[in-house]
């Protein structure tokens, strides 16, 4: 008899539950499977975090987006506290890794208007701009005057570049500044409709000229125009940029004793309206006007 009860107790603690539906399956998980499936669903949201900051990073802000179509910027709100932007044209080429390095020494950010040409023949430099917190915007495919281009013309040098700079850096560009500051309202508005802003400077230092580079330290840090909101013009490509690598820990000893310190352009431009660059502000240069 006790044996025929412990059967049915058995029995009934097997039978199927009252609805007829089979009981949960057990994982067969090990510790260690749960571990690596917690940490890849944490990576993956920490993938997805530094993505949204980067984006945000780029992004130009409702005070840039209220720029007028046919119009571009050349500085930012004079009320940014201490911050300026640093800014380099033409690259990327041998001498931007030596810039990087600098940056990343005085931990201060910085702007790199690229020539498309350029990207494609230095491979590596952008990803390692992006990965340092810069920003990367497009300065033309051969650096050629826009406002001598027909359209299809500005969509070879200004969209091919975005489109390189986009596989390169992981998102597309939301700056351009035109080579030799030469635009036109119609060429602003092309950039414009590509989602880029036409940028400007407020300083020139003159590296271009080769000149040695004291001076170009001394073109930049003695400007009158050197104050909050700034955005300074240096170049990193094209041509043998030494001259500027030298110069570049005077301007940024000069910028942190001056208690200035460089953000990326859209860093700038988020923080207040800024100053409107408007065709006819700038004289445009024999190649735009075909004197050349």
């Amino acid at each position: 008899m006790l044996g025929l009860v412990v059967f049915g107790a058995f029995a009934y603690v097997l039978r199927p539950s009252d609805s007829g539906s089979a009981s949960a399956p057990v994982s067969t998980d090990s510790a260690i499977d749960i571990a690596a499936k917690k940490a890849a669903a944490n990576a993956a949201a920490g993938a997805e975090a530094a993505n949204a900051i980067e984006q945000r990073a780029w992004a130009i802000g409702q005070y840039a987006t209220a720029v007028p179509p046919t119009d571009g910027v050349n500085a930012g709100t004079s009320t940014t506290g201490n911050l300026v932007a640093l800014t380099f044209d033409d690259g990327p080429g041998k001498d931007t890794w030596d810039v990087l390095a600098l940056l990343k020494r005085y931990k201060m950010k910085a702007t790199f208007f690229v020539i498309g040409q350029n990207v494609v023949n230095n491979p590596g430099v952008i990803e390692a701009a992006v990965a340092d917190g810069h920003v990367v915007a497009d300065h033309s495919m051969t650096h050629a005057s826009l406002p001598s281009l027909d359209k299809a013309g500005l969509k070879s040098e200004i969209v091919g570049t975005k489109e390189l700079i986009t596989k390169a850096a992981g998102r597309p560009p939301t700056l351009m500044r035109p080579p030799f500051g030469d635009f036109t309202g119609k060429t602003n508005a092309y950039s414009r409709a590509q989602g880029m802003l036409p940028v400007l400077w407020t300083i020139d230092s003159d590296d271009w000229a080769l000149q040695d580079p004291g001076t170009i330290a001394a073109n930049v840090l003695n400007s009158p125009a050197l104050k909050p909101g700034a955005i300074i013009l240096l170049h990193d490509g094209s041509m043998n940029r030494q001259m500027t690598v030298n110069a570049l820990p005077m301007i940024l000893d000069g910028l942190k004793a001056r208690g200035l310190r460089s953000v990326t352009v859209p860093e700038l431009l988020r923080l207040g309206p800024p100053s409107i660059a408007r065709p006819g502000d700038y004289t445009l240069s024999d190649y735009a006007t075909g004197s050349n």
